[in-house]
């Protein structure tokens, strides 16, 4: 069995992908009920053999800029080469993402955001073993009408009975006012409030408002998420303010690091997390 197939078993119950949502009370029900199918299934769903990440965990977080730039697969086989779990933003199909042999073979869980008649746009996870589940979760801009998209999957651990939640985010960027950013949290945050276990949250949060940084700050503070410093601080800035983040609840890290690249738009993150809780 190859280890897609491996992997369609195991999240065969609980995909839940492909759903663009707007604004509006009726979406944001829709949005709570995806949530809540998740949450259900937290924790349930079976292990395959020998699919359990072991700490200290090595991860990296990246927007690579919709693999439009020479010399990105180069960059990301460099930077992720280490990497248990690979955060991507503005991943591709069209770049074959799935084919990137960083420690070996990797799982890909994907989810759409934005598409052209070309190409399908999105975030990607890539993992070294297989998650137990996935979520996708779509938000669409007002403004411009792009879905922006968030993947969650869980993953076992070893020696441990709970599992890691690892939620990879490109935020909503052009919006009135911070109504529509909250939302697009609030599913992400019922799975939070579910989960027990340790859980990771990075990606493209497009924070380029102290207003826009300061919510999520508030949001995730409360479910015990706390921001991953880096020194120095070469992340991508947009007004001042640092557009990528990495954020954790049950975990330390060992390591922080900021890679610059010319690949793409945004610098990439890097992390080596043991567990605390």
């Amino acid at each position: 069995m190859t280890k897609k197939s491996l992997l369609h078993l195991a999240i065969i119950s609980l995909f839940l992908g492909g759903l663009h949502v707007a604004g509006g009370k009726a979406s944001n029900s829709l949005l709570s009920e995806q949530a809540r199918a998740c949450s259900a299934n937290l924790g349930l769903l079976p292990v395959a053999e020998g699919q359990v990440l072991s700490a200290p965990l090595d991860i990296l977080s990246w927007n690579i800029q919709k693999a439009s730039n020479s010399g990105w697969m180069e960059d990301l086989l460099m930077l992720g080469g280490e990497s248990h779990i690979t955060f991507i933003q503005e991943a591709t199909l069209r770049a074959e993402l799935g084919e990137v042999q960083l420690r070996g073979p990797l799982y890909q869980s994907f989810a759409q955001g934005y598409t052209t008649a070309r190409d399908r746009t999105g975030v990607m996870t890539l993992s070294t073993h297989a998650p137990t589940m996935q979520c996708n979760f779509t938000r669409t801009e007002p403004w411009l009408g792009t879905p922006k998209a968030a993947t969650v999957t869980e993953h076992a651990l070893e020696g441990r009975d709970d599992r890691l939640l690892a939620i990879n985010l490109h935020a909503v960027n052009f919006t009135f006012g911070l109504e529509d950013l909250q939302e697009q949290l609030r599913p992400l945050v019922e799975l939070l409030i579910t989960h027990r276990g340790p859980a990771i949250l990075a990606g493209d949060f497009n924070t380029w408002s102290t207003a826009r940084q300061r919510l999520i700050d508030q949001v995730l503070f409360q479910h015990g998420l706390e921001p991953l410093a880096f020194e120095p601080d070469l992340r991508t800035t947009v007004f001042g303010m640092a557009l990528d983040h990495i954020y954790v609840r049950g975990l330390a890290a060992e390591y922080t690091e900021v890679i610059p690249v010319t690949s793409s738009d945004h610098n990439a993150l890097r992390a080596r997390l043991r567990l605390t809780m």
